[in-house]
């Protein structure tokens, strides 16, 4: 029997002895920043990974870009625009991963796909339980190259035949 618990540590520096307590024994790590606001992949880099590189270092990281939705919306991209900045794309996303280590890289919204957010916890779990360190990219014939894993069938039932796509599922996770 497998048991799933889930901490939301702020990142509030009040919190930082305290934060350190939901660390142990954790399988995997959510790091998330909002893709509407670029100045939050500067946390990844300045708190979280660290952060959890030295109180979970076997964890697996996914990162996890959230707010998918603001990406294009006008008021967003207006405001940003100001400050000569776009939101951040989802090659930045797939980059910064590679960068810190993370085995996948995962964009999702809540607004209009719950399917999404699950997504997240899909990937997240498959990290966690893999006996493989650091699954590998595979290649696709999508525009990005990457196929992501909501097109993949779960792992046992991997054949020669290419899966059906489900239309309702998000395609926002990434494998790396």
């Amino acid at each position: 029997m497998h048991n799933l618990c889930v901490f939301s540590p702020t990142g509030a520096a009040y919190y930082d002895n305290v934060r350190p307590l939901a660390y142990p024994d954790s399988d995997a790590v959510l790091i998330c920043f909002d893709i509407s606001r670029p100045e939050t992949l500067d946390s990844v880099l300045k708190k979280w990974q660290g952060e959890t590189q030295e109180f979970c270092p076997n964890a697996k990281v996914v990162l996890v870009g959230c707010k998918l939705d603001m990406r294009t919306d006008l008021n967003v991209m207006r405001e940003l625009s100001k400050h000569r900045l776009i939101p951040v794309t989802h090659e930045q996303g797939t980059t910064l991963a590679r960068q810190i280590g993370a085995v996948a890289y995962a964009e999702c919204t809540s607004k209009y796909s719950e399917n999404s957010v699950r997504d997240v916890f899909h990937v997240t779990t498959l990290a966690s339980v893999s006996s493989i360190p650091r699954p590998q990219l595979k290649r696709a014939g999508s525009r990005c190259g990457l196929k992501r894993i909501s097109q993949q069938p779960p792992r046992t039932e991997i054949h020669e035949h290419p899966p059906a796509i489900r239309k309702d599922r998000a395609k926002s996770c990434v494998l790396m």
